[in-house]
């Protein structure tokens, strides 16, 4: 079974990142950086892993972004699935991260691999 390159990531208040690139060989590494250094993560999806990710690939809606209204604070999420020209780009302001069922769902899974 093999994925699209995942590349998300999410930029918050007071140096917060996190950042986590998942390989088409099911291969991650996740980078989690803010005002206190983690050292990143490096693993490999199981079967349980790959299928839950692939169904939530799958589910995707079309790309799209989600804004942040003026004046708002928090945090941005950016999820690109493939590489350039062909990717798949989702920017949502975490603050409406609910209206976008799709995109919470995957941004979700990966945050607990």
């Amino acid at each position: 079974m093999s994925l699209p390159r995942v590349h998300y990531r999410v930029v918050g208040q007071d140096d917060y990142t996190l950042e986590i690139i998942l390989e088409p060989t099911g291969a991650y590494r996740v980078d989690c950086g803010d005002h206190t250094s983690h050292k990143p993560r490096q693993g490999a999806l199981d079967e349980r892993q790959t299928r839950e990710i692939t169904a939530l690939l799958d589910a995707l809606g079309a790309p799209r972004e989600h804004p942040a209204p003026a004046g708002a604070t928090g945090f941005i999420a950016e999820l690109t699935l493939g590489a350039p020209p062909d990717a798949r780009v989702y920017r949502v302001w975490e603050g409406e991260l609910a209206e976008e069922p799709d995109v919470m769902a995957l941004i979700r899974a990966l945050e607990v691999i």
